[in-house]
């Protein structure tokens, strides 16, 4: 682990990295053979002792998780070749003063993560991980996603959506509660308002994270395990996502957003009506009614197995005293008959 002492170099390099694109050459009408595409060693940055600390963290999550994010987006294990050396990502966990200087006018007040443009260099403040509610593991695997797409997409302009989702999921960071959240928040986000830049409140991009992470697992189910292995090799072909969605799934990129956004109303519509309050007082009136006419009912019931108590005067009046039988006894002073 190094201490920071040349980050402005080193956001410099990575700045002119993504301005200088290689271009590649070739034969004229003989369409460029694609590059290999290797997984990038990781070289931290870290500022005192709980930057190391943070740092040894993401180290371990990396050797731990780069073999499955590499297969899941078509990297391969660096292999060495004479004279080849594997490609970097720095990777700089800073405190909140520092992130806040190198990167606060570019990111929203509640982030605590980038990736910037390029893939060569991730950032985190370590610092406030613990109030957003996040874990430095989560949220750097979230950034490496980022980098390793931006290598994987080459001039591809990935959706925003896409990014989001491939890194929530991918890093882990997607929980069942998140759904939950979503549904009860109300209508669920277009895919197409979140294409581009996600929105810079709290509030709304929560619900943009979210539906990116739904809609990458709609796209897993709809088109297979290896869809985005193969959108990214279409797209570095191409240079063109919506070209790239045509070719691999067969139809559009707006027919897959229309029918997401047909599922999550079937999935999701009955239960923002009821958690509505004019829909909510509704039901809560048919079930009491309900309650109320049950309660009549067995009400009923109980009294109809009682015994009526006016029959049995009734026919305690018909009986004579002492035979017992109707009629009662012999009338006082007449003769018995046998005798």
């Amino acid at each position: 682990m190094r201490h920071l002492r040349h980050l402005p170099v080193i956001i410099a390099l990575a700045a002119a990295c993504v301005l200088a694109r290689p271009v590649s050459v070739g034969a004229v009408g003989a369409a460029p053979a694609p590059a290999r595409l290797d997984l990038p060693v990781v070289a931290f940055q870290v500022e005192d002792e709980a930057a190391r600390q943070a740092a040894e963290q993401c180290a371990a999550a990396w050797t731990a998780e780069a073999p499955r994010l590499a297969a899941e987006l078509g990297l391969h294990p660096f292999e060495a070749a004479a004279g080849a050396a594997p490609d970097t990502v720095y990777c700089l966990i800073l405190d909140t003063a520092s992130f806040g200087r190198l990167f606060g006018t570019r990111l929203p007040d509640w982030g605590v993560g980038v990736a910037l443009p390029g893939g060569r260099v991730v950032a985190l403040d370590h610092v406030r991980l613990p109030a957003v509610g996040r874990g430095v593991r989560e949220v750097f695997l979230h950034e490496m996603v980022h980098a390793l797409l931006m290598r994987a997409g080459g001039d591809t302009d990935l959706p925003a959506w896409l990014h989001e989702g491939l890194a929530m999921r991918l890093s882990g960071e997607w929980r069942f509660t998140d759904t939950v959240t979503l549904a009860m928040e109300g209508r669920v986000p277009d895919l197409s308002d979140l294409r581009g830049a996600f929105p810079g409140g709290s509030h709304r991009a929560t619900r943009a994270y979210l539906t990116s992470e739904l809609a990458v697992g709609r796209l897993f189910d709809d088109f297979g395990p290896d869809i985005v292995r193969r959108l990214l090799a279409a797209g570095r072909l191409s240079g063109d996502f919506r070209d790239a969605f045509s070719e691999v799934t067969g139809a559009p990129l707006e027919v897959f957003e229309d029918r997401f956004a047909r599922a999550m109303e079937m999935r999701f519509g009955w239960l923002v009506l009821l958690t509505r309050w004019p829909a909510l007082f509704v039901l809560l009136a048919l079930l009491l009614a309900v309650g109320a006419i049950a309660r009549v009912i067995r009400t009923r019931r109980r009294l109809a197995a009682m015994p009526d108590d006016d029959d049995d005067e009734e026919a305690d009046d018909d009986r004579g005293p002492g035979t017992g039988q109707p009629g009662g006894s012999p009338v006082a002073g007449c003769p018995d008959p046998q005798g």
